[in-house]
């Protein structure tokens, strides 16, 4: 019979994932501060500056892959029959299990990078200056299109989560391609939805595939388009790894 749940124990599985995983959250933050410089560096040789936009761009490429490699890395002792055991054996509750990781790869992982990735971005910034004669401009995080980046992240990487307690072997492409069929079908849902609410402006005629109709189509359904698919790949992918991690424990 499973415990209540206990913020502490959160906490302490917290810890715990953090002190067995460290080489590898090591490794990803100093390869990603690494990136990050070279591609702020690289930015200023072409027009001697780093705007918030482009920064906001580096920082992105960078910490939604990072983030899905930390979460299948830390999803790694479910599919590994010498650790899962002993693991599965730990006086922690499922919805804690689920708690403390999604904790550890969304916030912590989200606030070391942010500011890890800002300090670089400066220190960049700097060298940009001294080596190319850059123009100077404030980084920070204080902007919706971070709140974008972060908030896509969010609700993408309970994905990755499935996917990592889904398959026994080759979990990243098999996630990708199972999403990437997934977006597909989506893709051919829309666009038969759009061609059916839409079909005056011409969707099926020779003409109607331009951007006329996509646009259209786009600006009537992106408000619930977002909600509908942010509940598909955020929350209800929560949902579903809980279950699969309930499925490991029985």
């Amino acid at each position: 019979m499973e415990q209540g749940f206990s913020f502490q124990r959160v906490l302490q599985f917290i810890k715990r994932d953090l002190v067995l995983l460290r080489g590898t959250f090591l490794t990803g933050f100093f390869v990603s501060i690494i990136l990050v410089f070279i591609f702020c560096l690289l930015n200023m040789v072409w027009d001697q500056k780093l705007d918030l936009e482009e920064f906001y761009g580096i920082f992105g490429i960078i910490y939604i892959p990072m983030g899905i490699l930390f979460t299948f890395a830390l999803f790694r002792e479910f599919g590994n029959p010498k650790t899962n055991a002993l693991y599965l054996a730990l006086p922690v509750s499922t919805l804690e299990r689920l708690a403390a990781k999604w904790l550890t790869v969304t916030l912590i992982y989200t606030l070391v990078l942010s500011v890890l990735a800002l300090l670089v971005g400066t220190v960049s910034m700097a060298a940009g200056i001294v080596l190319f004669g850059a123009n100077f401009s404030l980084l920070t995080l204080f902007s919706e299109s971070y709140l974008t980046i972060v908030g896509t992240y969010i609700f993408v990487q309970p994905v990755a989560m499935v996917g990592a307690l889904s398959f026994a072997r080759n979990k990243i492409g098999k996630t990708l391609l199972a999403v990437g069929i997934v977006v597909l079908g989506f893709f051919l849902f829309n666009f038969l939805l759009y061609a059916m609410f839409n079909h005056r402006l011409g969707v099926f005629d020779e003409d109607g595939l331009g951007s006329m109709a996509f646009n259209k189509a786009g600006t009537d359904f992106s408000i619930v388009g977002r909600w509908f698919y942010g509940f598909i790949f955020g929350p209800l992918m929560l949902v579903v790894a809980y279950f699969k991690m309930r499925e490991k424990e029985v």
